[in-house]
């Protein structure tokens, strides 16, 4: 899955789920070697972990929704 939806009700719930998704989408990552991770905050506890083109392949990037 090149895509994780999370919800989180407490910031150590986040940083958990986060961390879990982004190991995932690095495992992914390499395998294709081309796309980076973006991390979007969508709302309050919520956040959108993927594989994007827009990032450069090695990074992980957090952006405002």
């Amino acid at each position: 899955m090149t895509r994780q939806n999370i919800t989180a009700t407490s910031v150590e719930e986040a940083h958990r789920l986060l961390n879990a998704a982004v190991v995932e989408l690095q495992h992914l990552a390499r395998s294709e070697g081309v796309r980076g991770i973006l991390v979007t905050r969508t709302g309050p506890g919520q956040f959108i972990a993927e594989l994007s083109a827009t990032v450069p392949y090695g990074l992980t990037l957090e952006a405002a929704g």
